[in-house]
């Protein structure tokens, strides 16, 4: 009887071993830990492309404006004006408006160009810097800067916020046009 009793928790805990090791064995419930995980890697990535295409789409429209603000200011030169009116203020974004027989200030360039924001770019973060340099495109000396046949050049600048729920970094994107004066 002695051998017997001190058998039985030895077989016992043997048993209780055999249990666990046939339970760490199974795999019951790795499925939805591993699904757990790869959706995370997932996700990640997704937002990540995302953010990419939406820092390519203000981008683009940088790009677009300057374009579009150095046409603004090419067609709208010294010359343009035969019949010189007194209120040549714009209005600001989203409601430009101009006079037709004004010529274009740094200050109408820039509200003409934050009036073409689109969706998801906010025009008050928009940033344009127009500029005469009183050249030609050879290099020669204009008499006015803002006469016909000299260069103006549009700066457009864009603070980009990768995220906007969280306290990153902002990534500054800007766009360049020059063009010649045709007024």
């Amino acid at each position: 009887m002695g051998q017997q009793a001190a058998k039985e928790p030895l077989q016992k805990i043997r048993a209780g071993m055999q249990k666990l090791f046939r339970l760490s064995r199974r795999e019951h419930g790795s499925a939805l830990v591993e699904f757990a995980m790869s959706a995370l890697i997932l996700m990640g990535i997704l937002v990540g492309v995302t953010e990419f295409a939406v820092a390519m789409y203000a981008y683009h429209f940088l790009s677009s404006a300057a374009q579009q603000g150095t046409r603004f200011a090419m067609v709208r030169g010294s010359t343009w004006s035969e019949y010189e009116t007194d209120n040549c203020s714009t209005s600001a974004p989203p409601n430009f408006t101009m006079p037709y027989d004004c010529t274009a200030s740094s200050t109408d360039i820039q509200n003409y160009v934050q009036s073409l924001a689109t969706p998801g770019i906010s025009p008050g973060s928009v940033t344009v810097s127009a500029t005469w340099p009183g050249l030609t495109p050879d290099g020669t000396s204009c008499a006015t800067a803002n006469s016909q046949g000299c260069l103006v050049k549009v700066k457009v600048s864009y603070s980009f916020q990768f995220l906007p729920f969280q306290n990153l970094s902002a990534m500054s994107l800007s766009a360049t046009s020059e063009g010649v004066i045709l007024q």
